[in-house]
């Protein structure tokens, strides 16, 4: 684990940062900002309001040699126990809106939270879109993800992405994008914040989709753990299909490994959907890591089959 940032650095990216109006929290409790209610408390929080904001803050920890890390809505993401050898950037300001373009187009930013946003664009009588009503988190972090379920992926709907890469702000074509299964090449390319996105739907009848959006949220509802903390699916579904053709869940090879409901501290392999981990009031990231290396052993040992993680690390977990 690296060293935490020292009293004087951070004393003096404080000053730049006064100095340029950027705003800033200290020593914040990130498991706050997690759906998962797990992280420790970082030194500082940087909550940049503008482009040119990030550009500034990310120019100021390049001068002073500081590493920086980019956090969203914290829906799909263990964060550590010591997130303290970092920079943590939270975008806030106009990235925390969305705009009709109109013809069905509309600009999103990056720190909308996607379950409200996308439920009004689709009340709005704009259809295509439903099934992110459904997805938590906020809507950068549903790109980073080529987030998806019950057969959309949001890069279907998208007409291009803007993002920060080596201090330039770029815009490209889904085509211009590596992406696949809950993959984008941002998820390897930790240089990248994601700003903003648009996307293009159809008109559609209100009624329609005023019941799609109910059917989509009652069958999200039930197909997972009610009133529990986690970070949603742990891991990806692994393509592989049985003789009848159908696709093999990742929760079913984790029941088969007979993992279904085993605790570690205060965590827990959900007995209700055992592809989730929940906190069961007191689970640490090293409680959660511990679960997902059992799982990713015991399943290999049992099936043959290597999992993905779904959800991403935020910060050293061990």
């Amino acid at each position: 684990m690296s060293p935490a940032l020292s009293e004087s650095r951070l004393r003096l990216l404080k000053e730049s940062l006064e100095a340029s109006k950027i705003p800033f929290r200290s020593e914040v409790r990130l498991s706050i900002l997690s759906s998962f209610k797990i992280g420790g408390i970082c030194p500082i929080l940087v909550e940049p309001e503008s482009s040119e904001q990030v550009l500034e803050v990310l120019s100021i920890s390049k001068k002073m040699e500081l590493p920086w890390k980019i956090l969203g809505g914290g829906s799909n993401l263990l964060i550590s126990d010591h997130p303290d050898n970092f920079v943590t950037l939270r975008l806030s300001g106009k990235f925390k809106e969305f705009d009709s373009l109109g013809g069905g187009a509309f600009q999103i930013g990056a720190a909308t939270n996607t379950t409200p946003t996308f439920r009004q664009i689709s009340r709005a009588g704009f259809t295509g879109a439903e099934f992110l009503s459904t997805i938590p988190g906020w809507t950068g972090g549903a790109v980073i993800q080529n987030a998806g379920c019950y057969g959309g992926e949001l890069f279907d709907l998208i007409r291009n992405v803007e993002f920060l890469r080596n201090g330039e702000v770029l815009k490209r074509k889904p085509s211009e994008v590596e992406h696949g299964y809950r993959f984008t090449e941002f998820l390897n390319r930790k240089d990248s914040i994601i700003l903003g996105i648009e996307i293009l739907l159809k008109e559609g009848d209100l009624e329609e989709i005023e019941e799609s959006l109910k059917e989509k949220r009652e069958r999200r509802n039930s197909s997972q753990p009610e009133n529990k903390k986690s970070a949603g699916s742990v891991f990806k579904n692994p393509k592989i299909f049985k003789e009848d053709g159908k696709e093999i869940k990742a929760w079913e090879l984790i029941d088969q490994a007979g993992l279904r409901g085993v605790v570690k501290g205060g965590a827990q392999i959900s007995s209700e959907h055992c592809n989730f981990i929940v906190n069961l009031g007191t689970a640490t990231a090293s409680d959660v890591n511990y679960l997902i290396e059992l799982v990713l052993d015991k399943v290999f040992q049992q099936s043959g089959v290597l999992l993905k993680r779904e959800i991403e690390y935020f910060g050293d977990i061990s």
